[in-house]
């Protein structure tokens, strides 16, 4: 007696709802990244043709970050809740100040606009950023 066997089909999955659910995905994250709202730092930038500016020294307010994310004020290190006080008292004294700041190349992302926002919300506009040398 002979036994006959069964042919099996290959397995195979169905691909066919595949294109649907890329279009859907595309769909998706084209929405989602319309809804993102980017904030970022708005900093007044002088005017093409403007001449450049002399300031004078006791007009500077220098503040440096070192690549901790560290403030440095006065050569010492400083929170910035305590630089924030310090500089709201130099601004009331002085409405002429400038703030310089320097951060370090290695600098974490986010100590500057933290700096930065502090001084907008101070009211400080005129900003000087400029980044410090590397080590060489």
């Amino acid at each position: 007696m002979r036994i006959r066997r069964k042919s099996r089909e290959a397995d195979e999955i169905p691909l066919s709802s595949t294109a649907d659910i890329a279009f859907l995905l595309i769909v998706f994250f084209l929405a989602a990244s319309a809804l993102l709202e980017l904030r970022g730092v708005n900093i007044p930038l002088p005017k093409k043709n403007a001449p450049p500016m002399e300031i004078e020294e006791k007009n500077l307010f220098k503040v440096q970050i070192d690549d901790a994310g560290s403030y440095i004020y006065d050569g010492s290190k400083i929170d910035l809740a305590s630089l924030r006080e310090k500089t709201a008292d130099s601004f009331k004294k002085n409405k002429e100040l400038v703030v310089v700041i320097r951060p370090a190349p290695e600098t974490p992302t986010g100590s500057v606009p933290r700096l930065i926002r502090m001084l907008q919300e101070l009211r400080i506009q005129r900003v000087s950023l400029a980044m410090q040398k590397g080590k060489q």
